[in-house]
């Protein structure tokens, strides 16, 4: 995955006056979804959460999945 990355990256890579790299938003999002890919992996938890974590963590969850109750907010939803 990291590879795929850095090839999107290198494409979709524009220098800007200042020296900065800009990204487009399609790559920004594929080097996000890798670096969460990466993390997940390296970071398996070896102990269960505390109690109050989990409810907080399940809590995100349903949140997240609830439909939005802002107007034009799935403009900026992972696709």
């Amino acid at each position: 995955m990291m590879t795929m990355v850095s090839i999107m990256a290198n494409l979709s890579a524009n220098p800007s006056r200042n020296g900065d790299v800009e990204i487009d938003h399609r790559t920004s999002l594929a080097v996000c979804e890798g670096i969460g890919e990466r993390l997940r992996d390296l970071m398996t938890p070896t102990t269960p959460l505390p109690r109050r974590l989990e409810e907080l963590m399940n809590r995100l969850r349903e949140i997240e999945d609830a439909p939005s109750i802002t107007p034009g907010a799935g403009l900026f939803q992972r696709r």
